[in-house]
């Protein structure tokens, strides 16, 4: 039979590995977390102060380009 002694540690021992493996799943979490919000990238926005001042506006894509589009709709000069 387990004394009571034996009873207290082996209870503390359980509390202790149960908050362990608690904390351990939290730093997990919260590591995987970080690495997804830094692995996704920013969409390539098209509209950014460095994209206006190139290309020709597409009205049928919305978009600039080159203006060499065969079926774009470009503003005549």
């Amino acid at each position: 039979m387990i004394s009571q002694i034996q009873h207290k540690i082996l209870y503390r021992s359980f509390q202790f590995l149960k908050a362990s493996f608690v904390l351990l799943v939290k730093i997990l979490a919260s590591a995987v977390g970080f690495l997804v919000s830094a692995a996704i990238t920013p969409e390539n926005n098209d509209d950014s102060p460095d994209n206006l001042s190139r290309g020709v506006l597409n009205y049928r894509t919305g978009k600039l380009d080159d203006g060499t589009d065969p079926y774009g709709w470009y503003e005549e000069d």
